[in-house]
């Protein structure tokens, strides 16, 4: 299905140029030693071994997520457990104290796509239980709390830069302590990985150049099958390398894959404040026009202008298929209801039940125009006005 406001930047035919100088790789946290990764996922598989943790070692991990988070540590060996998350996206922490036991070795905390986790509360927390502590940021390009840099907090921190830019792969693992007797063993990419690759991104870039400048309208709401409807964050490529992989299960035999050399070169090419600004902007016209409606809310703290997230988030309360009639009206909207993981037991965290029904994620991201951004408004007043939306009561 072609969305007529799509989550996903261009990519320009510039970006994929080879870099002339010789820029070095932006990171999310200066001065902290920062490994490029095929997936976030694999980031994290390495963090867990760089923190020394073992089979049969427990590593608590929220209710609320996508399982590309899950399978990392499952494939690791590890236990996972989890926890609590409240509706506004913070961490039920009387919860958190009583699922650590003597095998439990890290938490890991989720900033999500408008909510800081209380940095300072977890770094004491961890202390006092003797527990790593793991800084996932992949909903955030950047930003700070109190000065300091969103990614720094944690012994470990991961991020996903693939989400933010036209790019194929990419994965950050940024360690905030020394790891100095730990290395990877980084393979090369396969020639028919790096060929695909290759053809996939020319043929985004020439897709992208018919994207650019148009103006439409959006459509009536329309037949179309399932497929095309998906709400999750994660589809069902069969493809293992696609220009825009949405592939969530974690691949051991991809675990030591770099960053691919053209995912670098789009990041030494991209002009990363512009577009830290034009997310911001972005963010800030659909929080003031989200603000104003009576059945949507925007989630957490995501009118923080310190905040660089990947979408924005939005509470439908009474609601559970706003985002499937967004789509069906050609904004690229979805949610987390398709990436649970099977392994957690839904039916004993209500509160984490509530948001894989009722949050909803828009587009923001910077190859949005003042159309497309007006677009996304007037079709999330048009769904709610219309009460077209299966609507049912809820218990807070």
């Amino acid at each position: 299905m072609e969305f007529v406001v799509s989550r996903d930047p261009l990519l320009r035919f510039e970006h994929l140029l080879p870099s002339l100088s010789r820029k070095l790789l932006p990171c999310p946290v200066e001065g902290r030693e920062t490994t490029y990764h095929f997936w976030a996922r694999n980031a994290l598989y390495h963090g867990l071994r760089f923190l020394g943790l073992s089979s049969g070692n427990k590593v608590l991990v929220p209710a609320f997520h996508c399982r590309t988070v899950v399978e990392p540590v499952i494939q690791f060996g590890c236990e996972v457990v989890f926890y609590n998350i409240h509706q506004d996206g913070t961490i039920d922490f009387e919860d958190l104290a009583g699922k650590i036991d003597l095998q439990t070795k890290a938490l890991l905390a989720i900033h999500y796509f408008g909510v800081l986790q209380p940095v300072q509360q977890l770094r004491r927390f961890c202390q006092e239980h003797g527990l790593f502590f793991i800084e996932d940021c992949a909903h955030i390009l950047c930003g700070d709390i109190d000065g300091e840099a969103i990614g720094s907090f944690g012994d470990i921190s991961i991020f996903s830069w693939r989400k933010f830019f036209p790019m194929p792969d990419g994965g950050l693992l940024v360690r905030n302590r020394d790891f100095s007797q730990a290395s990877i063993a980084w393979e090369s990419l396969d020639v028919w990985v790096q060929m695909k690759i290759i053809k996939n991104l020319i043929e985004q870039a020439m897709h992208d150049c018919t994207r650019q400048g148009k103006k439409v309208s959006l459509p009536p709401d329309t037949d179309v099958s399932p497929s095309e409807i998906l709400s999750s964050e994660d589809g069902n490529e069969n493809s293992q390398v696609t220009a825009n992989n949405q592939v969530a299960e974690f691949d051991y035999s991809q675990v030591n894959w770099p960053m691919s050399q053209w995912s670098q070169s789009i990041l030494k090419n991209i002009d990363l404040p512009s577009i830290v600004q034009k997310r911001k902007d972005n963010t800030r016209v659909l929080f003031t026009a989200m603000s104003e409606l009576a059945d949507v809310h925007p989630w957490g703290s995501v009118g923080e202008t310190s905040l660089c997230t990947w979408a924005f988030p939005i509470v439908a309360s009474t609601r559970r298929d706003l985002h499937v009639k967004l789509r069906k009206r050609g904004i690229q909207a979805f949610s987390w209801d398709g990436v649970i993981h099977p392994a957690l037991a839904l039916e004993k965290f209500p509160e984490a039940k509530f948001l894989y029904e009722h949050l909803v994620l828009l587009p923001n991201q910077q190859s949005l125009s003042q159309h497309d951004i007006h677009l996304v408004i007037e079709g999330v007043k048009d769904v709610v006005s219309g009460g077209d939306c299966s609507q049912q009561a809820v218990r807070s």
